[in-house]
């Protein structure tokens, strides 16, 4: 979204927030602004440009945020929110031919544009709606790896983190419910807006309890591009997509980005049973998760199940209240094809690998990792640092061969990034 659409909607919603403070009684609407301003920056220490072609070292990373709205309570049961975000960045490689290209870029996006509504006891609601663009977060332990659901895609099943972001923001409606001590549901319908085919909608169901404060189990699944909004597009009918028998040599179908998306996961808590005033919070908490991105089998490119399965394992190290989570993750994926979805965004939009050719040390790199710190000081600032080698993309052009690529930045063992980040929240 670009600064006059952001501008345009700002204004939008400010008018009819105008309107519902003077259709209610304006003494009955609170209004709570919220904010947050962050700096980060870091290195890839080594990494890799465009799917493995050019490898480099140290290469800078830098990003600025501010969040910047409202919330407001309209009446008991009506909830607005409205929060935009704006992100300046800049090039990964720099070069001093290129001037222009090393300037900063601005991005204005919304960030939490919603309302909500809530039926039975105002207290404890039975029943919440919700509609607009909301962040999303299933798995509260997850920071950095997993979260699967919402942020991979199907044919091809590929994912991506973000330092410090470990959710989604998903565009859509949502029901929620907790029917009974501990249970948690939710129904979603949503609409994809980041990776084509985009405007496509799919729903999700997830639901997770939680057993004395101890163990959480949680599963969830997702429908995604069920309903098309072309369907040319999301099932491209055409020669390069086909699907070929092997005994005729004939299509007998076409690929698709239409697909089943299953996740479970659990959690371990066991500080009801280690009553020690030194352990933090989070200290000692065990946790997982699985998913199946794509659960039905297609052609030779999609026709082994297990491989589009990743695996999630994370666990809290004491930090004994010094910090307010020090976590440690793996994740193990045997997807054979690079992670990159470069081809069907630039070249032609297909559901296929980047490369149909399978990665040959693709056990090499099944083996993900993540370390993440984060200590709070006082009530507002925060300094929030993660070594890794994991699923982070160049978000926007490597200025090298004018190419860009949308895929791992780090890509074989040996390969890793730092980040390091100040926050400011109001």
């Amino acid at each position: 979204m670009n600064c006059t659409s952001f501008l345009i909607g700002c204004i939008s919603f400010m008018t009819a927030y105008t309107g519902l403070a003077a259709a209610n009684d304006s003494e009955s609407i609170q209004t709570k602004f919220v904010g947050m301003g962050s700096f980060e920056a870091g290195q890839y220490v080594k990494c890799e440009i465009n799917g493995g072609n050019n490898e480099t070292d140290h290469l800078w990373y830098q990003k600025t945020y501010m969040d910047l709205g409202f919330t407001a309570t309209v009446d008991e049961r009506t909830n607005l929110s409205f929060v935009g975000e704006g992100m300046v960045h800049f090039a990964y490689d720099l070069s001093k031919d290129k001037v222009d290209d090393n300037r900063p870029f601005y991005f204005f996006y919304p960030h939490n544009v919603a309302i909500t509504y809530s039926f039975g006891d105002i207290r404890r609601p039975w029943l919440k709606i919700g509609a607009g663009v909301m962040p999303f977060k299933y798995n509260p332990d997850v920071r950095n790896l997993g979260e699967y659901l919402f942020r991979t895609n199907t044919y091809p099943p590929t994912m991506r983190n973000q330092f410090d972001f470990p959710l989604a923001r998903v565009t859509g409606f949502q029901l929620t419910s907790t029917l009974f001590d501990s249970l948690n549901l939710c129904l979603m319908l949503t609409t994809e807006t980041q990776v084509l085919p985009l405007e496509d909608f799919g729903p999700s169901f997830l639901a997770d309890y939680t057993f004395r404060k101890t163990i959480t189990v949680g599963a969830g699944v997702f429908f995604s591009h069920l309903w098309s909004v072309n369907e040319s597009y999301t099932t491209p009918n055409n020669s390069n997509n086909a699907i070929m028998d092997s005994t005729t040599g004939q299509p007998s179908g076409y690929y698709t980005f239409r697909g089943t998306k299953l996740m479970g996961r659990i959690a371990f808590d066991p500080k009801p049973f280690i009553p020690l005033e030194i352990l933090g919070e989070n200290d000692l908490r065990l946790y997982s998760e699985v998913a199946v991105l794509g659960l039905e089998n297609q052609g030779t490119f999609y026709k082994e199940l297990w491989r589009r399965i990743p695996i999630m394992v994370g666990f809290n190290i004491p930090a004994f209240k010094t910090l307010d989570v020090f976590s440690v993750e793996l994740e193990w994926y045997t997807w054979n094809y690079r992670n990159s979805y470069s081809t069907y965004l630039f070249a032609q939009m297909l559901p296929l690998p980047d490369d149909p050719v399978p990665v040959s040390d693709y056990n090499e790199n099944a083996l993900k990792w993540s370390f993440y710190a984060k200590k709070k000081i006082g009530r507002h600032f925060s300094i929030i640092g993660q070594v890794a080698y994991d699923h982070s993309q160049f978000e926007r052009n490597v200025y090298l061969q004018a190419e860009s690529y949308f895929g791992d930045a780090m890509h074989k063992h040996g390969d890793w990034a730092w980040m390091l980040k100040t926050q400011f929240d109001f």
